[in-house]
C-alpha cells in the first residue's frame, strides 16, 4: 500500500505546492525509509523524500557523516553513520573527476589509465561507505517499524538492507550500465533492437550494427562482475546466504525509471517500472495569459486553395505581439 503511495505520488501532475499538510488528512501515514547514493543520484531521491514527509508520512534519511551533496531537509529525519574517510578525501576524488573531464587533449593511453585510477578511487569509496553501513552493529534501523524503503540499486546498500528488514524495495534510477537492472526486473531487452550502454547506436541499426550490439551484449555480465563482485561478497556476509546482487535487485517492488521515452529509444518495460523523467527539475512559473486573435484568409491559386490562418498572440509579461501563420493546401478535382 505504501509503495503505491509513492508512485501515485511521482506520477500524479499538477501537485499542490502548500508549505504543510496534516497527517490526519491522509488516509495511510506510513514511514519510509530511504538509503540514497551520494552526488547528483541525490537529487532525485530527496525531491521524493522531500514531498513524502511534506504529505505527512513519517521519512528517515540514512546518509554517511561525510558526504558531497547530501543533507538534513525540513520534511525528513536524518541518520548519519561513521565512514573511513574525510571530507578532504571526498573532496579531492570529485575534483579528480572534473579534472579527468576537463582533459580531452591526453594520449588515448593516458586518458585511460586515469578513468581507471578515477573509478578505482570511486568505488574504493562505495565500497567503504556500504561496508561501514551494513556492518555497524549500533546502527538502529532493525529497532523502528519501516514500511518501504527507498533506494538508489546503483548502489545495492539499500536493496541489501530491505532483503534483511524484509520490507518491499522501491528503486529510482536512470540505469545501471551494465544492464543489471533490466535483467533484475526480468524486462525483456533484445540486442536487436535495443542499444546498448556503451554501443553509441540508435534503435534503428543495420546488420553490422546488430552483430557489434550483440557482441557488447555478450560482454556486460563480465562488466557487471567486474563493477559488483566486492557487493557480492558484501551480500553473501550480510545476508548469510549464497546470493548475488543480481538476485537481490530482483525482489524490488518498484522501479522508478529516471528517463522518458520522448527522449529515449523505444524499448520493452515491465508493468512494476514506471516512468519518472523530469522527477529532479525544478517547477517553473505557469505560462502568462495569451490572447489570440483568429484571421482566416482563402486563396484560391492554380486549382489549389491555400487556408492560411493569421494568429495574433499578445504576451501579457513583455508587452510584445507575436504573429503566427499556418496554412494548409488542399488541391480541387478540377
Amino acid at each position: 500500500m505504501f509503495t503505491a503511495a509513492i508512485v501515485w505520488f511521482v506520477t500524479k501532475e499538477n501537485t499542490e505546492a502548500t508549505d504543510s499538510v496534516s497527517a490526519s488528512s491522509s488516509r495511510f501515514v506510513g514511514n519510509l525509509l530511504v538509503i540514497p547514493m551520494d552526488g547528483s543520484h541525490w537529487v532525485g531521491i530527496k525531491a521524493i523524500a522531500q514531498e513524502m514527509g511534506r504529505r505527512g508520512h513519517r521519512v528517515t534519511v540514512v546518509m554517511p557523516e561525510v558526504t558531497s551533496r547530501m543533507g538534513p531537509g525540513k520534511y525528513y529525519d536524518t541518520v548519519t553513520f561513521p565512514v573511513p574517510y574525510d571530507k578532504a578525501f571526498v573532496e579531492s576524488v570529485m575534483a579528480t573527476h572534473k579534472e579527468i573531464m576537463k582533459k580531452s587533449s591526453q594520449p588515448f593511453m593516458e586518458k585511460i589509465k586515469s578513468r581507471i585510477t578515477q573509478i578505482q578511487s570511486i568505488v574504493g569509496m562505495l565500497h567503504s561507505t556500504a561496508e561501514s553501513l551494513l556492518f555497524n552493529d549500533r546502527f538502529p534501523l532493525t529497532l523502528q517499524d519501516f514500511d518501504a524503503v527507498l533506494t538508489d540499486p546503483m548502489v545495492p546498500t539499500g536493496s541489501l538492507i530491505a532483503r534483511k528488514l524484509g520490507l518491499p524495495t522501491v528503486n529510482l534510477l536512470r540505469g545501471i550500465p551494465c544492464s543489471l537492472d533490466m535483467k533484475s526486473a526480468g524486462c525483456p531487452s533484445p540486442p536487436s533492437y535495443v542499444p546498448r550502454f556503451f554501443s553509441g547506436y540508435t534503435d534503428k541499426m543495420d546488420f553490422k550494427q546488430r552483430v557489434i550490439n550483440t557482441l557488447v551484449a555478450f560482454l556486460e555480465p563480465l562488466l557487471c562482475r567486474v563493477i559488483y563482485w566486492h557487493f557480492d561478497q558484501i551480500a553473501y556476509q550480510f545476508l548469510g546466504e549464497k546470493v548475488g546482487v543480481a538476485e537481490v535487485l530482483s525482489d524490488s517492488d518498484i522501479w522508478l525509471m529516471r528517463f522518458d521515452f520522448t527522449l529515449e529509444f523505444p524499448r520493452p518495460l515491465m508493468p512494476n517500472m514506471v516512468l519518472v523523467g523530469g522527477i529532479n527539475c525544478n517547477v517553473r512559473n505557469p505560462l502568462p495569459e495569451v490572447s489570440s486573435v483568429l484571421i482566416t484568409v482563402k486563396i484560391q491559386l492554380f486549382n489549389m486553395w491555400l487556408l492560411c490562418s493569421l494568429n495574433s498572440i499578445m504576451f501579457n509579461r513583455k508587452k510584445n505581439l507575436h504573429h503566427v501563420c499556418f496554412c494548409r493546401i488542399w488541391k480541387t478535382n478540377k
